[in-house]
């Protein structure tokens, strides 16, 4: 058996986006023969719609109660595999699995296998090894435990799996009789361990074969893993002591459940005394616990005296066997991309980059993996992504700063995602890509191949932070030190990421380097937020969606915005993507322009979610967009999605975005005269542009739908995905062909670094 056929069997109980994204990682198995069989029941949430997506692909049936055994013997009458591994519907494989978890069934005497379960901080241990005794009680054995002398009949102890990361035989499975379906939730693995370690097979473990468990909620517990009701684990464990420990330990049963009963009414006393659970709760738990344990006593009294499952004899003929396309397995790219913020909680223009690209190239097929900071460890994995959210801390800060001149804090977040990157080795990245601002990436290059994407830089975002020539010491201690390590970056990087032609330029301009025939240009994509913009209350609006910064030109937004009030006399106008705080209503108030926090014909929005700004961009009329300087301008593109023209101030990149005809906004060059007339002559300008379009419907029904056409030709997610895959494939073949004999293929540019 050396390539053993695979059944992998899903049991699943209302949890619908789960399972979608289990089957979707259970696609990403390097593993060449391997069917899926999904059991779904009684499910009353969107399970069936989610499952219908995959029904050309997987075999699906049904389990008319929530019962995990029965639903799991369900699963074995429909699986055709040499080997029947289990998998729960909240967690998701790690590529190599299954490759890991068939090694030992060369070995005839095997009878199950089960590997290592990450928990959600994908960083400890959910479990490893696990002894159990005859009544149900767990021990969580060290890895380098050897439990082969355990595997014989009738021993007290014996290797248990957990459910969620298990494989048997089949033949053994279906021999003892498959799961017991007394055991509707728990000790139901254990159970058929017990029983085929007594029926003279071998149970294994596989420490690579690694299942990440994302703990979601069910009927059993609610998501911070309270329990709902104690009923069915209180039957389970009644049931197996008196099944198993008291046939060979009598005297000691009702021991051990007075021990068991004891310990979970102390545990449910805490839960109440630490004000997770009421005091009517605790008192239902404990009832359920009572009335379990009876009823798991009672059930075991009126079984047969041989313990055995419950699979029903096979009537019909076996089933066939039907594998999982890998077609696409050798194409698939495994890229990690590292990003200081991300969505939800950061929408910064690096943050929304990385999230457009990781979207776009999962829904191509490939493994994306995104490295984010957080306050405390996290790992997740939706729609193709795994998402890594760690702690500036780790790696070799001290060493980095040294290396590379860098201040210490861009130097401990490289260190961090250094040694995360590191870790990561596992997961066969093939490539990774990070953002020159504060170089994240610059401890990624002695791990493997990294490329450097190009964003607004300390140099090019220097000219509109007048703050930073007001600080001398930072502006020497942090900004000019990382305008030096950014310039060595660019000297020396062999492939480079650029959302635009236009920030080519800047770049070799401002730092005098030559970036010819290392870069590509992948315009950025966008998520089409659907079909048509949609206005609410029919007065003409205007947004203004940033930071309410200089860069970002807020000053003449306002300026804008006063004079699109003065001159139209319905319009409104919408701020939002940052705080109205006291610093900026004292620019207001230095501007002239307080009256623009009294009218109700300003609504100041705030910081918003990604999906409410969509909302806004396609109940506004016009986009106001006067960045002084963007790399790109994701906000333009953005716009277009949602059928929304642009008015911008005449930029390099906002001239690339908008396109040869312009059809979709109009540019406006900044006003002559000192930086100080600056602001009220081009926000003048803005906002008469602004008027312009308002008083014109005609016109301005052309360019919205010369903005949506402009998305639909150049920015969609898809575009992006096609034109990003090219350039990692295309590099990563460059990088297979000039390996050098160290073993890896360099870093991200500078020189010191392999």
């Amino acid at each position: 058996m050396n390539t053993p056929r695979v059944s992998v069997v899903v049991c699943t109980y209302n949890r619908g986006a789960h399972l979608g994204h289990t089957l979707r990682g259970l696609t990403a198995l390097d593993y060449p023969a391997f069917e899926i069989v999904v059991v779904n029941g009684p499910s009353t949430d969107d399970t069936a719609e989610h499952l219908e997506a995959w029904r050309d692909q997987i075999k699906i049936t049904e389990c008319p109660e929530a019962n995990l055994s029965r639903a799991r013997n369900a699963g074995i009458a429909q699986a055709a595999g040499d080997v029947i591994a289990f998998l729960d519907d909240d967690a998701i494989p790690h590529p190599r699995w299954l490759s890991a978890l068939v090694r030992p069934y060369t070995d005839p005497r095997t009878g199950g296998a089960g590997g290592y379960t990450i928990d959600h901080t994908g960083a400890r241990w959910q479990c490893r090894k696990t002894v159990c005794d005859r009544f149900g009680g767990a021990r969580h054995m060290s890895p380098h435990f050897d439990v082969d002398p355990l595997n014989r009949p009738q021993s007290p102890f014996y290797p248990s799996l957990l459910g969620t990361n298990s494989s048997f035989r089949a033949s053994a499975l279906r021999a003892i009789g498959g799961f017991d379906d007394t055991f509707a939730y728990l000790l139901d693995e254990t159970d058929v361990c017990l029983r085929i370690v007594d029926a003279g097979h071998r149970i294994v473990y596989v420490p690579d074969a690694v299942i990440f468990h994302q703990f979601a909620a069910s009927h059993i517990r609610d998501p911070q893993r309270v329990p709902r009701t104690l009923y069915p684990s209180a039957v389970s464990k009644a049931y197996f002591v008196n099944r198993h420990g008291a046939r060979l330990m009598p005297e000691r049963a009702q021991a051990a459940l007075s021990a068991y009963e004891r310990e979970i009414r102390e545990a449910n006393g805490w839960l109440r005394r630490a004000g997770r659970i009421t005091g009517e709760h605790e008192s239902s738990l404990n009832a359920d616990l009572g009335w379990g344990i009876t009823e798991g006593t009672a059930r075991a009294r009126a079984a047969d005296q041989r313990p055995g499952g419950s699979l029903p004899s096979a009537s019909a003929a076996p089933p066939s066997f039907r594998a999982i396309d890998a077609a696409r397995a050798e194409e698939r790219l495994r890229v990690a991309f590292v990003s200081r913020a991300y969505p939800p909680a950061g929408q910064d223009g690096i943050a929304r980059w990385t999230a457009s690209m990781a979207a776009a190239l999962a829904a191509r097929g490939h493994e994306i993996h995104v490295l984010a900071e957080a306050e405390e460890r996290r790992l997740s994995y939706a729609n193709g992504i795994w998402e890594h959210r760690f702690p500036a801390r780790g790696g070799a800060p001290e060493a980095l700063a040294e290396q590379f001149d860098l201040p210490p804090g861009p130097a401990a977040w490289a260190a961090a995602v250094g040694a995360e990157m590191t870790r990561l080795r596992a997961f066969g990245i093939d490539i990774a890509s990070a953002p020159i601002w504060d170089l994240e990436g610059i401890g990624c290059g002695a791990v493997l191949p990294t490329c450097l994407s190009l964003h607004t830089t300390y140099a090019l975002a220097h000219p509109s932070k007048p703050d930073w020539a007001l600080r001398p010491i930072y502006r020497h201690a942090h900004v000019d030190r990382m305008i030096a390590a950014e310039r060595r970056m660019l000297a020396n990087a062999p492939m480079i990421l650029a959302n635009s032609a236009a920030i080519v330029g800047d770049i070799e301009e401002a730092y005098g380097v030559t970036l010819k025939g290392r870069y590509t240009v992948v315009h950025h994509g966008t998520a089409d937020p659907g079909e048509g913009p949609v206005r609410d209350d029919g007065a003409p609006m205007m947004l203004f969606a940033s930071r309410f910064e200089q860069r970002k030109g807020f000053d003449l937004a306002l300026f804008a915005a006063d004079r699109l009030l003065q001159r139209h006399p319905s319009a409104r106008v919408v701020f939002a993507g940052d705080a109205l705080d006291e610093e900026r209503r004292a620019l207001l108030e230095g501007l002239g322009l307080s009256r623009l926090t009294d009218t109700p014909r300003v609504d100041w929005a705030g910081k918003l979610s990604r999906e409410a700004l969509d909302g806004l961009m396609r109940r506004a009329d016009v986009v106001l967009f006067p960045s002084r300087y963007e790399s790109f301008g994701l906000v333009l593109i953005e716009a277009f999605a949602a059928g929304t023209p642009v008015i911008a101030l005449d930029t390099p990149s906002a001239r690339e975005v908008l396109g040869p005809t312009g059809k979709a906004g109009v540019l406006i060059e900044a006003g002559p005269g000192t930086p100080g007339q600056e602001p009220w002559i081009t926000g003048g300008a803005l906002g008469d542009a602004a008027v312009e379009l308002l008083t014109h419907p005609q016109r301005l029904a052309r360019m919205k739908a010369s903005a949506r056409e402009r998305f639909q030709t150049a920015f969609t997610l898809e575009a992006m995905g096609a034109a990003g895959e090219a350039f990692f494939h295309r590099h990563l073949a460059r990088v297979q062909g000039t390996k050098t004999a160290e073993g890896h293929a360099g870093g991200i540019g500078i020189k010191g670094v392999a």
